[in-house]
């Protein structure tokens, strides 16, 4: 077997680290495990001994697993220290058979062996027993050193651990392949098989290759062993080793001089046992005391040089006990000195306890020595340094302390500033680069693992043209020349762009910016040059392109405090890249440029001016630090400002530009109305069928007045002077239902002096509301009749708010389903002097699009524009109805338009003017539609004001429609500044001629309404 070898067993895969030694009983390799990494005790027969003595040693291996097994039965209860013995971890295979290939694995025994030991505590710490006992006994083994002999304390605790584990083992019953046995004697009692664990105080005894097992009378089975074996060799092993390494304890334990083999416990062990059980209750109870000490001192808040040093001294007296000093309690109490050392900047002193503290624990003496160094550092330019300088190392200092070495380094790196880096800065972000992310110590830097590759391409560029000139002795071919050429300038641009702007405090863009872009533009290009250039640089560049996406991520959600924290995690993985320092201030500085950005250009300020110092210092942070959505859309729309864009047109574009630039909304801040809903609004109207409301069936007689089948109250038509109707007047009326109940409805009757002209008029309303009966958005028939009001009596005048609830008379009640029975009847009933009367769904004014819409009602107050082109859009939905229908609406006004707000929804009233063309609409028909449409309604909705030109808002006559201009010009006012440009050219469009099918209008209003912002009220809510 050779180092290195992979050794099958009967569990695992292991793989032999060192040999160890070799004897009479055969040899013996450290090993561990291929998969854990565990390491353990190899025992095979010694190579190249004779049969019979390879035979022997591998009987006597095998024994010694089988002593191991029943040890492992055996329950120690010591209260004077932890026993233990090795575990059997594998076997060879049985096919390896049982001569020179059997091998047993057993544990690794714990801590330090009490031969080594003793030559410590005589010669101090040698190289080849510190290698073996480990980085974790090192503290243990120097304080060992100091004593000049093994501690007493640690003696009589394994002297009394040795005699209670031979006590035990003597007595116990194990059992080997099922044969039970009385006990079994070690057989081997040397110093070098007790391992001492100051760890866990525990006492592992090894070597077990000469146990053997006892029958009852505590003898072997050939005879040749008793117990008192074991006994009379500690008397004589132990007592001579201890004469040599302790002699006074071996002269105050009084030990026996001479025995015989019989006697050996008797009147040697027992005795022993007694001395050293007093002793050990006397070392007991000053141990105890001890540790209160510790307990004591490692509590104390604020630290002063004095507890440094009682610390050190309890910890040496703890060690003389063989246990260890609760090292993290003694670290933080040096900390929390250190932090103090740090405040004061006094750097001496800090160095000094830097040292000591190195001392206490392996794991953590780079740390301390690192911090050490730092204070050399800052000592060295003392001289030269002011306060805030000062003040930067020890900052630095006490973040080391407390583990933070991003921020440490940060610290140094920050304090250097702009000016070149110090001959000091490449060691010593080397070494915060090993403590911190546990690299190699010849982990190389990106920057240096750039530079090679640079070299390496330079080479193989330099090799590739001389082997074309070989080739080509007169000069290369063409093809070749050129090829050699365009390498030479992607060496050079390489240098460029990478290799001289990776230390450069702030490169020139395009790669400026704290990602790897510039490296990653070359990678293609470097690969076909050096194949497998792509899978190195990935290697090296992982974990700082890891950081800077963390980084930009942060900025790219605006969380500025992140980033920078990301940048000096950063800085440890590449510590070479200056334009970091730039970018945290780039960070530091962005939330008060936001706030800036916010608050736009003071009453003082030119606004030009302003535009391009905040555009000039956005593209800065750009540069610093990289792109971002949110910072790109402020750049751009800064930039489109600055060339004149118009708000109105930058926020269509980019509607969240107003999270970051809310003062582009100044100009829509009288867009403060908003239209009532249960819950949000929808640009698409809910698939709801309006209701048919029955309030009678067939054709009924009735009576008009108070309590009566219909009852007539207060006007509906003169709450704004232009509701007024050419042919009708309206009524609140209460019509008693087929239940007996009384319900509100608006009731439309004819007026008498106008029959001649409302005739026809009612004719086509009631036609065209039975076609459209089912449309949403169109207010329903309920029904229709005639009434006849007692002589005497007349309709309030138009002037009046006068009610008409004194009316009174008779009514004819036709149901909806009626209505051309109703139409059919109407002559001859208006010829006996009886008027009709439509009655529709009551609409409440204070929803009439006149209150939300018109700006001399509103008083200059406008809805969003989001919510307007949502109202002209639902309006565009019922006339595509209606068109397919054959039925143009025609009368527009504002006045027709209601706002429903459950379910949300527009709908229009007032079908009188309309008209039907069986046939089929003609183009112009529907393109004078949409015409009147834009003239009166949509101009209004956008603008709060009609068309100029436009029929008034007023009534109007049939023929007044039909003489209206076939387009119009919009004149525009300050007021529609808040309009996009795109609005601005659909309603020039649409009072132009520009449409003749509604789907074409109302598809370019979606379009715009899309891209409409939010609502003051409702951005941000989802």
């Amino acid at each position: 077997m050779s180092v290195g070898q992979i050794v099958p067993g009967q569990r695992a895969m292991w793989k032999l680290a060192e040999k160890l030694g070799e004897g009479d009983a055969g040899e013996v390799f450290l090993i561990e495990s291929t998969l854990q990494g565990k390491q353990a005790i190899l025992k095979r027969p010694r190579k190249g001994a004779y049969s019979s003595d390879i035979l022997r040693q591998a009987a006597q291996i095998r024994s010694e697993g089988s002593i191991l097994r029943a040890l492992s039965e055996v329950s120690f209860s010591s209260q004077v220290v932890h026993l233990s013995t090795p575990a059997v971890l594998d076997e060879s295979r049985p096919e390896d058979g049982g001569g020179e290939r059997y091998f047993i694995i057993i544990e690794r025994a714990s801590g330090i062996d009490l031969k080594s030991l003793r030559q410590i505590s005589h010669f101090g710490v040698l190289e080849s027993i510190q290698s073996l006992a480990g980085e974790e006994n090192r503290f243990f083994i120097e304080k060992i050193a100091r004593f000049g002999q093994i501690p007493e304390p640690i003696l009589i605790r394994i002297l009394g651990g040795v005699i209670h584990l031979l006590e035990t083992i003597h007595s116990s019953q194990v059992s080997m392949d099922s044969t039970a046995h009385a006990g079994l004697i070690w057989n081997d009692v040397k110093p070098e098989h007790l391992f001492w664990d100051p760890h866990q105080t525990r006492l592992t005894v090894i070597d077990w290759g000469n146990g053997q097992f006892l029958e009852a009378d505590g003898a072997t089975k050939d005879r040749r062993y008793t117990r008192n074996d074991d006994y009379s060799q500690f008397i004589q092993e132990i007592g001579g080793f201890l004469a040599e390494s302790n002699p006074s304890l071996h002269k105050r334990l009084e030990w026996p001089k001479s025995i015989t083999p019989g006697s050996a416990y008797s009147d040697g062990v027992k005795p022993l046992k007694k001395r050293l059980a007093a002793l050990q209750k006397e070392f007991s109870n000053q141990l105890k005391k001890l540790r209160i000490q510790e307990s004591t001192l490692h509590s104390t808040s604020q630290p002063d040089e004095s507890h440094i040093s009682q610390s050190e001294d309890i910890q040496q007296q703890i060690v003389a006990y063989g246990e260890m000093p609760h090292i993290a309690d003694a670290i933080n109490l040096h900390a929390r000195y250190l932090l103090h050392l740090a405040s004061e900047n006094n750097l001496e002193t800090f160095r000094q306890v830097c040292g000591s503290t190195a001392e206490l624990a392996a794991t953590s003496a780079d740390k301390w020595s690192l911090l050490g160094e730092i204070a050399r550092i800052a000592l060295e330019q003392s001289t030269n340094q002011n306060e805030q300088a000062k003040g930067s190392f020890s900052k630095a200092l006490a973040m080391g302390v407390a583990d933070d070495w991003p921020g440490a380094l940060w610290q140094l790196f920050e304090h250097n500033g702009k000016e070149p880096l110090p001959s000091w800065w490449d060691k010593l972000s080397q070494e915060v680069r090993r403590v911190y992310l546990k690299l190699e110590p010849d982990a190389l830097t990106p920057y240096t693992e750039v530079s090679r590759l640079f070299f390496t391409l330079q080479a193989t560029i330099q090799q590739m043209g001389d082997q074309a000139f070989r080739s080509h002795p007169d000069g290369a071919s063409v093809s070749s020349e050129e090829r050699l050429q365009a390498f030479e300038n992607l060496l050079k641009i390489f240098n460029e762009e990478v290799g001289k702007k990776w230390k450069e405090l702030e490169p020139a863009p395009p790669y400026s910016g704290i990602d790897y872009k510039e490296i990653d533009a070359f990678v293609e290009d470097i690969e076909a040059i050096l194949p497998g250039t792509r899978e190195k640089i990935d290697k090296f560049l992982s974990q700082p392109k890891a950081q800077a996406d963390i980084a930009l991520n942060a900025w790219d959600r605006k969380e500025f405090e992140i980033a920078r924290r990301a940048l000096r995690m950063l800085m440890i993985w590449d510590p070479d890249r200056r334009r970091l320092l730039l970018a945290d201030r780039a960070l530091g500085s962005a939330a008060g440029w936001l706030t800036k950005i916010r608050q736009g250009a003071g009453p003082n300020d030119p606004f030009y001016e302003y535009i391009t110092s905040v555009e000039l210092e956005g593209r800065r942070l750009r540069n610093l630090v990289g792109p971002s959505k949110w910072l790109d859309l402020i750049l751009d729309a800064l930039k489109g400002l600055r060339k004149g864009v118009k708000h109105a047109d930058l926020i269509i574009e980019h509607p969240e530009v107003l999270n970051e630039i809310p003062w582009l909304s100044e100009y829509r801040s009288r867009e403060i109305l908003s239209l009532p809903g249960s819950r949000p609004l929808r640009l698409e109207r809910e698939e709801i069928a309006p209701e048919l409301v029955k309030t009678v069936t067939g054709v009924e007689e009735g009576k008009l007045g108070a309590n009566q089948d219909i009852h007539l109250a207060e006007p509906l038509d003169i709450w704004v002077p232009e509701a007024r109707g050419s042919s009708a007047r309206v009524f609140t009326g209460h019509l008693r239902n087929r239940a007996g109940q009384t319900e509100q409805y608006a009731l439309k009757v004819m007026r008498p002096k106008r029959i001649e002209y409302a005739l026809p008029l009612f004719r086509e309303e009631v036609q065209v509301l039975s076609i459209l009966r089912d449309v949403p958005g169109i207010s329903p028939l309920v029904e229709c009749g005639f009434l006849r009001i007692e002589e005497g009596l007349d309709f309030p005048s138009d002037e009046t708010h006068r009610s008409a609830a004194h009316l009174e008379g008779q009514v004819v009640r036709y149901g909806a389903e009626e209505a051309q029975n109703f139409l059919a009847s109407m002559e001859r009933y208006i010829a006996q002097g009886w008027l009709p009367y439509l009655a529709l769904v009551k609409r409440d004014p204070k929803h009439n699009l006149m209150v939300y819409c018109d700006a001399g009602y509103t008083h200059g107050w406008f809805l969003p524009l989001r919510e307007g082109l949502l109202l002209a859009i639902q309006i565009c939905d019922i006339l595509q109805i209606a068109h397919d229908r054959n039925i143009v609406y025609r009368d527009h006004k504002i006045l027709h338009f209601y706002w429903e707000p459950q379910p949300p929804g527009v709908v229009m009233i007032d079908w009188n003017i309309a008209k039907r063309q069986p046939e089929g609409l003609s183009e112009a028909e529907k393109q004078f539609d949409l015409v009147q449409f834009g003239a009166r309604a949509l101009h209004h909705i956008i603008t709060g004001r009609p068309a100029p030109g436009a029929l008034p808002v007023g009534p109007n006559r049939p023929e007044e429609i039909e003489r209206s201009a076939l387009s119009y010009t919009v004149s525009w006012t300050y007021d529609d500044e808040r309009l996009p440009n795109r609005v601005k050219e659909i309603l020039e469009q649409a009072l132009n001629q520009g449409y003749t099918h509604v789907k074409a209008l109302r598809q370019d209003l979606a379009q715009v309404q899309q891209q409409a912002p939010e609502p003051a009220q409702n951005r941000g809510k989802k």
